[in-house]
């Protein structure tokens, strides 16, 4: 996806050439990898792009997978803070079903409505990467652009985060399935996430992330609601994530 839209528009490098995308990007990636977008050569190379691009999926796959309500607004926020609330003070059994329950009552959104209020932002991120990236077309035909390739692939990405939705939210009541993801300079772990672009050798100590490209699945279950060991917490699926030796081969 990135090489085609590389290959579409013409690039140009060395520096910040749209502060808005740029702080833009620099809020939803880190300070890190909207520097080397900024300054790295991606002609010949999309592959940053690219990793920015899976990771900005991921972001949106997480926020439709964990969505009470419509994605962002004030209802989900509420929900979520109070089925925090009821997760600590109650049974496993107890706050599963609450979770279920309204989960159920609460989409009351039409899955077109859905797609048409999230579109719209997904491919404005799209749009600031590339021109993060020094992608040198007029912001509002970038946007056009970007919107007529993904819009198809955000339509079945969107449908099959709802699908996941049901799942975690509403038909598994015994456990909370989490999705797992990794903070961007985090320091990488071996034992809490998988790097994605490893070539072979294992990564250094210290190395820190520079983004999560891939969704985890993390397991938590109340096993008692007093005394030591309330939790069962299992990572069941690592995420995957670029490490920031991952630009090291790239062009400046």
């Amino acid at each position: 996806m990135a090489e085609s839209m590389v290959d579409t528009f013409s690039f140009e490098s060395g520096g910040v050439r749209n502060e808005n995308s740029y702080a833009v990007v620099t809020g939803l990636f880190g300070q890190s990898l909207a520097h080397y977008l900024a300054t790295k050569k991606h002609k010949d190379d999309p592959l940053l792009i690219q990793i920015t691009f899976q990771s900005c999926f991921a972001q949106f796959l997480e926020l439709v997978i964990c969505s009470w309500t419509l994605p962002g607004d004030d209802a989900n926020r509420v929900l979520a803070g109070t089925y925090e609330r009821i997760r600590h003070g109650e049974a496993q059994a107890i706050s599963g079903r609450w979770r279920a329950l309204t989960s159920a009552y609460a989409h009351n959104h039409e899955e077109s409505q859905l797609i048409a209020s999230i579109t719209p932002h997904l491919v404005g991120h799209f749009s600031n990467i590339m021109l993060v990236a020094g992608c040198s077309v007029a912001p509002e035909i970038l946007y056009a652009s970007v919107d007529k390739k993904l819009s198809d692939r955000i339509v079945l990405l969107f449908k099959l985060a709802l699908q996941l939705n049901k799942i975690v939210m509403e038909e598994i009541t015994s456990a909370d399935l989490r999705i797992a993801t990794v903070p961007f300079e985090t320091i990488y772990s071996a034992e809490q996430m998988e790097d994605a672009y490893a070539d072979g050798d294992p990564a250094t100590g210290g190395v820190r992330v520079l983004c999560t490209t891939d969704l985890g699945l993390r397991r938590i279950t109340r096993l008692t609601t007093s005394g030591e060991n309330q939790w069962d917490d299992k990572l069941l699926l690592k995420p995957k994530v670029a490490l920031k030796t991952v630009v090291d081969s790239m062009d400046g």
